[in-house]
């Protein structure tokens, strides 16, 4: 899938957090939640060897895992 990609999980504030932040900034992103997609979440331990999210991907490349303080 190319385009923006945020990773998310259920919860999670600093996932919140980025989203917010692409949404106020009018950039557009694909969120894909991965407590309720599990098939992303392995993707995202194989593919891109993130244990936390957020996870933000562009064009099928990493960008940035984590957000904010501590994320």
């Amino acid at each position: 899938m190319a385009g923006l990609i945020i990773y998310t999980k259920t919860g999670c504030p600093y996932c919140k957090k980025a989203v917010e932040e692409y949404q106020s900034k009018g950039i557009p992103f694909t969120e894909i939640n991965t407590s309720l997609d599990k098939e992303a979440l392995t993707t995202v331990k194989e593919k891109y060897g993130a244990s936390k999210v957020p996870i933000i991907v562009e064009d099928d490349k990493l960008v940035r895992v984590g957000f904010g303080g501590g994320g």
